[in-house]
């Protein structure tokens, strides 16, 4: 069954449209169903079915383990440590509960986006509760040294979570190979829907619930659950688990030709991130002087899909706290956008920016030169 196709059998009336928290025959089909997913789930990042909490979505996620993981582990201190370039769905989090009492460590990056586990190691201390830092980044795609982030942090008996949304389903993720304690992730990052994501809590750690109310997965999230969302997410880890080897392959070849590309024909172009720890399928690249905005209007207009990642926004126009904590000057940081591959990327499509974009990238030179 493709990711999708639940929603229609919801609207059609199907076992997903029963509540899995209920007896009748439609509802312990439905609750099946819901296992399922959670089994599919599970094994897309190596852990127990009974070791992942469903939630609305990746935003969700992160909120549920950095406080739930933090309050339920208060009596030990009040330290959290993170990474400056982490998504803000943890950054905003984490500043105010610096409002509430608590003490954070924002650790720095290096040019490539990357944190040093030596820096990491310097930053604990014996009330440290919780260590968040993102397996991958997703606004210049940096994959950060896990492995040895997490050794050190578990060797001074630490709890360490990751924000690997923009990890799972594009780069293996296996948390018995890695044993960070909490991992987030969301359906919508490898081809399910939207409004549904996950939480995996190692067996045996201990979290305090955000909603209050229901028995839903086992007393640590209320609330009646996205069923559709949930058997398309366990659908969608099925086939990002099956495929994920042979994508990952084919997209680092489009993504290196993208980038080798891009620095042939425009010599001002500058790749953020590192140059090979990195997602297969991102691609993020600054034209200082130029305005990311309207490069991504005018490569609209050629039927060519980019984005701005996080690098500024179109009410605020503020270089991304990404790129900043990277040292990227603000105007090559304003002039940043993003080109995602997945799998429907061909190689003529990559061809097709490479002619488009050198030319879109001159135009806005000229205008700018004209304007002054």
């Amino acid at each position: 069954m493709k990711p999708a196709r639940v929603y229609l059998d919801f609207l059609n009336g199907s076992a997903e449209a029963a509540n899995p928290s209920s007896l009748y025959a439609e509802a312990r089909q439905a609750a099946a169903r819901k296992e399922t997913a959670r089994l599919q789930t599970a094994r897309l990042i190596g852990s127990r079915s009974d070791e992942l909490i469903f939630t609305s979505c990746g935003t969700e996620a992160n909120a549920l383990a950095l406080l739930g993981l933090a309050r339920a582990h208060e009596a030990k201190g009040r330290h959290l440590v993170v990474s400056a370039i982490e998504h803000l769905s943890i950054l905003h989090l984490v500043r105010r509960m610096e409002k509430e009492g608590w003490r954070v460590t924002y650790l720095p990056v290096d040019r490539d986006g990357l944190v040093d586990p030596e820096t990491l190691a310097r930053a604990l201390a014996p009330d440290t509760v919780l260590v968040s830092i993102q397996w991958a980044n997703p606004e210049v795609g940096t994959l950060q040294p896990m492995a040895e982030l997490v050794r050190r942090v578990k060797a001074r008996g630490i709890l360490f979570h990751t924000d690997a949304i923009a990890a799972v389903g594009q780069v293996p993720v296996d948390v018995r190979e890695i044993p960070v304690d909490a991992l987030s992730l969301a359906a919508s990052t490898f081809g399910g829907p939207g409004g549904a994501g996950a939480l995996y809590l190692k067996k045996g750690v201990r979290i305090q619930p955000l909603l209050l109310g229901g028995a839903q997965e086992e007393g640590r999230r209320a609330g009646t659950e996205n069923l559709p969302g949930i058997i398309g997410m366990g659908e969608a880890s099925g086939l990002a688990g099956e495929k994920l080897a042979e994508s990952q392959g084919r997209l680092t070849i489009l993504r290196d030709r993208l980038i080798q590309g891009i620095l042939a024909r425009c010599p001002e172009a500058k790749i953020n991130g590192h140059p090979a720890q990195r997602l297969p399928g991102h691609v993020s690249v600054s034209f200082p002087g130029r305005d990311g905005e309207t490069l991504v209007l005018a490569l609209d207009l050629e039927g060519i899909a980019a984005g701005l990642g996080s690098a500024c926004t179109s009410r605020t126009m503020k270089a991304s706290h990404v790129l900043k904590a990277m040292g990227v000057a603000d105007s090559a940081a304003l002039g940043t956008i993003t080109f995602t591959l997945g799998p429907a990327t061909t190689e003529e499509e990559i061809a097709r920016v490479l002619e488009v974009l050198p030319g879109v990238v001159e135009q806005q030179k000229e205008n700018l030169v004209g304007a002054r």
